[in-house]
């Protein structure tokens, strides 16, 4: 009686143009006021024809089924080739996806994560990418019948759409009642159907209501099989009447279950773990038949994923997206050929960048193309496997930028997502007045403009070392454990122009700051602050100070901060006419700090340039010996990179154009 009033709910909620068929028995004809499927005649061609089987299982799990299949309790599935497969995206991903039925189902029948089909929960059911079903009506028009018959309750929602536009011929609403999923699914296969979606539940149900340990579940696994079994032989059937046909006979669940048996949005391993099994041969490049299940996450991510079902059944009836209109996340797991896989993408530290990465699981006939929303932006050798991509003129705000990557012929895709942020135009006003400026890209380092030297304070005795900057080029490494740098003025001490300001991108682990402080850059010869000249120095808890003296008497800005291991542009300015004097620190993290026109309330300004010998110690002070002099504080490694003096006052909005831009001084060609 209960599969009756299932049955008669079946009937009822069957729509216009669905197959409602709801007798007892499997080649009994439609109910009374149902629509029977077209005749075998009227639907296969004369010609070969590609048919496709999907049969979907929710609740039956891949460590289940290697069990059961151990124990030949599942001869029909047997017969396939079964492997593991994974669901849920990428973690920490756009593509991540709750393992949830919804979901990915829609993942199974579109070949797309959650960032291109909208299914976020089992609450959702609008699918915003086509469906295989849309593909093919698409690609064959009316020639191709396609028909459904499932006793999920959300998978009527999720084909709606197909159904109302004509995707999907037949649908049948079975509402939790497997045989009715079996009766109609023989029906669309008897009747010459091209691509026939059956859909199963009872082992889901039977997992979530005594567990899967149970001898319930057990017999709902051995009662799908039995129907698998039904199916495959209506298969065998139709190629005996029909030789021309080829079938692609494909079975996968949703997801895993928890260990209880449940379905649950946590992700785990073991939700996260599927299975497809298939009636055909197998890139060997992309499969590993009859696996163990997986015990780790990175093995899970080297696995098939539901995103390559659709592809797969697509590619065995003929139906392939080219590369600039390609908009799946998967592959084709039948294909000869193999493309990329496991493309992920990082947003640049500045947000106006996407870092590509990619795994190729098989060597290359030849070069791969990049293309971004269907055009090329890029050709790479064969052995390539990331691309930095920075080549946007957009305005600031978030877009989505779908990849593919061509290789070996095939095309693989990534809709990727980046809070873009346009760059600022670096001010051209900087090459006005710059008196000294570094780059550093090549050592030893040379100044531009000629007006000083800078290297080791002891000949032979080289802390400096080359490192990378914040745009991909070189810097300045000093680790004064070995030896501290000097810079020295060749002609005119700059630190004695009525205005002006010394900028440079600084890079710290802060382990050098304590109580005690250790000088970044600074003409004093420091004994005590008060000494005549200038000095920035790093204190503990990351704090920058920039102090001012001139014999017993001092000026001080504290309280800014740099982020450890970041690259933050440090900037002091001295307007000697005014008495006054500005401080910034420009962090990636922290933002923009700044005290402006401080007044120079103590010192006297004429005392500021360099002690006698117009030398500035770099992670030392002007004596040299900082450390020494100062019981408490430390030698370490500091970086330096874009080190410049201007013999007037910048603004704050020249300031700001220098990370805005993302762009070093020297793009100016100073």
């Amino acid at each position: 009686m209960a599969w009756t009033r299932h049955a008669r709910l079946a009937c009822g909620l069957a729509l216009a143009g669905t197959l409602a068929a709801c007798g007892g028995s499997d080649d009994g004809a439609a109910a009374s006021g149902g629509q029977n499927p077209p005749s075998p005649s009227t639907q296969t061609p004369a010609t070969a024809s590609k048919k496709v089987l999907l049969v979907g299982v929710d609740g039956a799990t891949y460590s289940a089924l290697q069990s059961a299949l151990l124990a030949h309790a599942l001869p029909n599935l047997g017969q396939l080739t079964l492997m593991p497969s994974a669901t849920g995206g990428t973690l920490g991903t756009v593509t991540e996806q709750a393992p949830l039925d919804a979901p990915s189902w829609a993942t199974v029948l579109s070949g797309t994560w959650r960032n291109r089909h909208g299914i976020a929960d089992d609450s959702a059911s609008q699918l915003q990418a086509p469906t295989l079903f849309a593909r093919l009506r698409s690609a064959a028009g009316s020639a191709r019948q396609a028909g459904a018959a499932t006793s999920s309750m959300v998978m009527p929602g999720l084909l709606k759409s197909d159904q109302a536009s004509g995707a999907l011929n037949t649908l049948v609403d079975c509402a939790g009642a497997d045989d009715c999923v079996t009766q109609n699914s023989l029906r669309l296969v008897r009747a010459g159907y091209d691509t026939v979606f059956a859909h199963y539940t009872a082992p889901a149900a039977a997992a979530a209501a005594a567990g899967l340990e149970s001898s319930a579940y057990t017999s709902a696994l051995v009662s799908v099989d039995a129907a698998l079994g039904k199916l495959l032989a209506a298969v065998a059937e139709r190629r005996k009447a029909n030789p021309g046909e080829d079938w692609l006979v494909l079975v996968t669940a949703s997801h895993g279950l928890d260990a209880t048996g449940a379905t649950t949005s946590v992700p785990m391993l073991e939700n996260r773990t599927a299975f497809i099994a298939l009636n055909k041969a197998l890139n060997a490049d992309l499969t590993s038949p009859g696996g163990p299940a997986p015990t780790n996450n990175a093995q899970l991510a080297a696995l098939p994923s539901g995103a390559d079902i659709a592809p797969t059944l697509l590619d065995h009836v003929g139906v392939r997206a080219d590369a600039a209109s390609n908009a799946t996340d998967g592959a084709s797991l039948i294909a000869s050929a193999t493309g990329v896989r496991g493309i992920a993408t990082t947003v640049g530290r500045y947000g106006d960048a996407l870092l590509l990465n990619w795994q190729n699981p098989s060597a290359a006939s030849g070069s791969m193309t990049l293309l971004r929303d269907g055009k090329t932006v890029a050709t790479l050798p064969a052995g390539t496997t990331q691309y930095n991509d920075s080549g946007f003129d957009l305005a600031s705000g978030l877009y989505r930028f779908n990849y593919t990557l061509v290789r070996n012929g095939v095309p693989t895709s990534y809709l990727a997502q980046m809070n873009y942020i346009r760059p600022t135009p670096l001010a051209t006003t900087l090459t006005n007045n710059l008196a000294l400026y570094y780059s550093f890209d090549k050592l030893p380092p040379v100044d531009v403009k000629g007006a000083s030297t800078l290297g080791p304070w002891i000949a032979g005795t080289d802390g400096g070392s080359a490192s990378t900057d914040n745009f991909g080029s070189g810097a300045l490494k000093v680790d004064s454990r070995i030896d501290a740098y000097k810079l020295a003025f060749s002609g005119t001490d700059l630190a004695l122009s009525p205005q002006f300001t010394m900028g440079f991108w600084f890079k710290t682990d802060c382990t050098q700051g304590n109580g005690t402080g250790e000088p970044i850059l600074s003409n004093k010869d420091y004994y005590t602050g008060s000494n005549p000249g200038i000095a920035i120095a790093l204190w503990g808890s990351c704090e920058l100070r920039f102090n001012i003296g001139s014999g017993g008497k001092r000026d001080d800005i504290t309280g800014m901060k740099v982020s450890a291991n970041q690259w933050a542009y440090v900037a002091l300015s001295i307007n000697a006419t005014a008495k006054t004097f500005s401080a910034y620190i420009i962090d990636p993290v922290l933002g923009l700090q700044k005290t402006e026109n401080k007044a120079i309330a103590n010192t006297d300004v004429s005392k500021l340039g360099g002690l006698g010998t117009k030398t500035w110690g770099v992670n030392d002070d002007a004596t040299h010996n900082y450390v020494a002099n100062n019981p408490g504080s430390l030698k370490g490694v500091m970086e330096f990179n874009d080190l410049a003096i201007w013999t007037r006052t910048l603004t704050l909005d020249e300031l700001k154009s220098i990370p805005g831009s993302r762009q070093p001084i020297s793009s100016l060609q100073p």
